[in-house]
């Protein structure tokens, strides 16, 4: 095992119980971006001005369309997009 994936595992021996599906989510996510690479098109949209949205009609889901999507978290306190959380 090297250095760095040593040093995960011993923290992770004293990360509280209560804290560890936190740190499952943190690198399940992990996983799926390196499965899944933003593209430049994400990385436009994600960093594009989303302050007018209202001015546009809500987007009508068909049916089974939110669950082929990506979960995204909107960060209020920094205006940063996870995605895939």
């Amino acid at each position: 095992m090297n250095t760095i994936r040593s040093k995960v595992v011993q923290h992770l021996e004293v990360i509280p119980d209560n804290k560890l599906p936190e740190v499952l989510s943190f690198l399940n996510y992990l996983v799926w971006q390196s499965e899944n690479p933003q593209t430049q098109e994400d990385t436009d949209w994600l960093e594009s001005d989303l302050s007018s949205l209202e001015k546009y009609e809500p987007y009508e889901w068909q049916e089974g369309e939110l669950e082929e999507g990506i979960p995204v978290k909107f960060i209020p306190e920094t205006g940063e997009i996870k995605i895939g959380v």
